[in-house]
């Protein structure tokens, strides 16, 4: 019996406890004074930030060209751009379907956004027996391998908030396929 009544006590006291009526900011001080300054009562709890990098409505396209001028097609992947997010089939499925744009060994590759804002992350990764596996790439230009042979590519581009690199302002990834042949 009496341990019937401890236990009732414990729960009544752990009920009551959980029903504080004053706020807990979750530290062992006290709360801050309310704000004077008109600017930072405004924006509430908010710090005053830099404004986002304004990246353009529309998803950009890249734009990939050899050295030599070569345009290659890319095949849209999943991204999150304005709002709007879509996921796509990855990996050598994206490209199926698609010709192999025939460029030459050795050759450099350049991808560009075409947005004013360059992106903050840009990985290129390579298809090796339908694995990926990440690529060198400088400024979003990359070396073709010197070996002839059909080749996929992969690349993920961010723009990142400048307050906090965490959070993502709009990601695309995209793939390409390319013929790698000897100069004749």
């Amino acid at each position: 019996m009496g341990t019937l009544i401890s236990l009732l006590f414990l729960t009544t006291l752990l009920i009551l406890s959980g029903c504080n009526p004053a706020p807990s900011n979750g530290t062992n001080g006290t709360a801050s004074p309310p704000t004077t300054n008109p600017k930072e009562a405004e924006m509430g709890s908010k710090q005053v930030q830099e404004p986002e990098p304004n990246l353009p409505q529309k998803l950009p396209t890249p734009i990939i060209q050899t050295e030599s001028g070569i345009s290659i097609p890319a095949v849209q992947s999943s991204y999150c751009w304005s709002g709007t997010c879509a996921d796509y089939v990855g990996g050598m499925d994206l490209l199926e379907g698609h010709t192999p744009v025939p460029v030459l060994v050795g050759e450099k590759i350049s991808i560009d956004m075409g947005i004013e804002i360059p992106p903050d992350e840009l990985e290129m990764f390579e298809y090796v027996d339908n694995r990926s596996q990440p690529i060198t790439s400088t400024g979003g230009t990359f070396q073709l391998p010197m070996e002839p042979g059909t080749y996929y590519y992969r690349a993920f581009v961010r723009w990142s908030s400048p307050q906090d690199s965490q959070i993502s302002l709009g990601d695309t990834s995209f793939a390409f396929v390319v013929r790698v042949v000897e100069k004749k």
